[in-house]
């Protein structure tokens, strides 16, 4: 079956065709002809099934068979990650370059002008991250009358990362009659209340392999201590990512900057991608990364969907990751397109109850890999001979020239000589002037200090 059985124009289906793709996949196959009916729709489907362009080719076909005048959005896509809005907005503008459509990109981290400028000219679509989209909502800078699809894209991650409550602020800020699209890896209870609430007698479409990762990868674990896991990641990029891009996933932040560190260090062309970096640093680094400018990427799960990379094989989880099917994400950035990739995870004592976790959810059994105990040692240091002290011959002594006899210093036993004390300055009875130098004035003593004291005979007598 070809993509113009499916409904989709002429002109679209040349485009896809020269984007590379020959045959739609098995979700692409059941949910084009139903978004093109106008059929509200959930789509269960794994990484890497293609479900971008399943709602996004008969978005572009719907929107070219009705032009709008005013120019107002009139689809949203929404997107849990900055990374995952980037994909799906680079993909729109190839679907859609041979048309007049128009779509921007609002994420945060991006200027709130430029942002402006492209809304002011008018816009078909919006793919947009929940915060962002609000936050110009609530400016008073969008309006969504005439919004008539809405796209909530990896709904089970919207989950994980607490957006289902701004996602509930923004459907009702929506028109009622609208058509909506969910798409999602996995069901879990709070996708569920979001379906029954705002989707409208929805078609269900699943699509679960035998396998929930693609056999084109080569899996492996690989059980050892913490303190080996930097050596053994030196040694798969050694033997397996010379000649290709490689992804390292960490579970935090701090260990994706100390393991760049450490493979920098090593003359590895590395870099970071995480939430805490400047959404400018993201993208260069992104770029950087399918440029082949840098080879390895060693980043947090924000970039474990939607990442799609050219001939990508290997992938590294430097941590068994925290959510089960989060697994399935990661190493699904390789063995894309037919071309075989190779995952490796480093697996500890502590990690034993998540790693069985993964092996369930996939209802894989994964073998071990065993990485020799020579790499894992790491660079020896050369060991440094014990000194032996030979015998030398000592400097001759110095003559000490005698020294005068000092005077015999007091021991604190021995008392003190006794301080003289100061004269008595003025002599009030007898009026004399002692012209000696006062104590504690130095050479400069006020004149009215040296004065003689006149006292009254009443005073004398007082004093006598």
């Amino acid at each position: 079956m070809g993509f113009s059985e499916l409904g989709l124009s002429a002109t679209l289906c040349e485009t896809i065709a020269s984007l590379g793709y020959s045959k739609p996949t098995p979700v692409q196959q059941q949910a084009i002809p139903l978004v093109l009916e106008k059929a509200d729709i959930v789509a269960c489907a794994q990484t890497g099934t293609g479900k971008t362009a399943a709602f996004l080719l008969p978005l572009v076909q719907i929107l070219l068979n009705s032009p709008s005048k005013a120019r107002l959005p009139r689809a949203i896509v929404l997107e849990p990650t900055r990374e995952l809005a980037m994909q799906v907005f680079q993909n729109f503008q190839a679907y859609a370059k041979t048309s007049t459509l128009k779509a921007v990109l609002l994420v945060g981290g991006e200027s709130f002008s430029e942002q402006e400028k492209i809304l002011q000219r008018g816009v078909d679509v919006l793919i947009a991250t929940p915060g962002r989209l609000l936050d110009w909502i609530e400016r008073g800078k969008i309006m969504l009358l005439d919004t008539k699809y809405v796209v909530i894209d990896e709904a089970d991650r919207m989950l994980d990362m607490g957006f289902i409550p701004d996602v509930n602020r923004l459907m009702a800020f929506l028109p009622r009659k609208k058509q909506t699209l969910l798409f999602s890896a996995t069901l879990p209870g709070e996708v569920r209340k979001l379906i029954d609430t705002y989707l409208v007698h929805p078609k269900e479409i699943s699509i679960t392999p035998e396998d929930r990762t693609a056999a084109t990868i080569e899996q492996h674990y690989i059980p050892l201590d913490v303190k080996e896991k930097r050596e053994a990641v030196r040694f798969l990029l050694s033997q397996y990512g010379a000649e290709t891009p490689s992804i390292i996933f960490c579970n935090r932040k701090r260990d994706v900057s100390t393991l760049v560190t450490s493979l920098a260090r090593c003359d590895f062309k590395v870099a970071a991608l995480h939430g805490d970096l400047a959404q400018s640093l993201r993208n260069q680094t992104l770029k950087d990364f399918k440029d082949g400018t840098i080879s390895i990427l060693v980043a947090s799960d924000i970039a474990a969907r939607g990442l799609d990379v050219e001939k990508l094989g290997l992938v590294i989880n430097f941590d068994v990751p925290i959510y089960a099917e989060d697994y399935v994400h990661r190493i699904g950035r390789t063995g894309r397109a037919g071309l075989e990739g190779k995952a490796f995870t480093l697996v500890t004592d502590a990690d034993e109850k998540s790693w069985h976790a993964v092996e369930k959810f996939i209802q894989q059994s994964i073998s071990a890999f065993e990485v020799p105990k020579t790499a894992l040692e790491g660079p020896k240091k050369e060991k440094r001979a014990p000194a032996t002290r030979s015998p030398s011959p000592r400097p001759p002594a110095k003559v000490r020239e005698s020294k005068p006899e000092q005077p015999e210093k007091r021991s604190p036993a021995q008392p003190k000589a006794k301080v003289a004390e100061p004269k008595r300055i003025h002599s009030v009875v007898n009026r004399e002037v002692d012209n000696e130098r006062v104590l504690g004035f130095g050479e400069s003593v006020p004149a009215f200090m040296l004065k003689a004291v006149v006292l009254s005979e009443f005073q004398e007598e007082a004093l006598s």
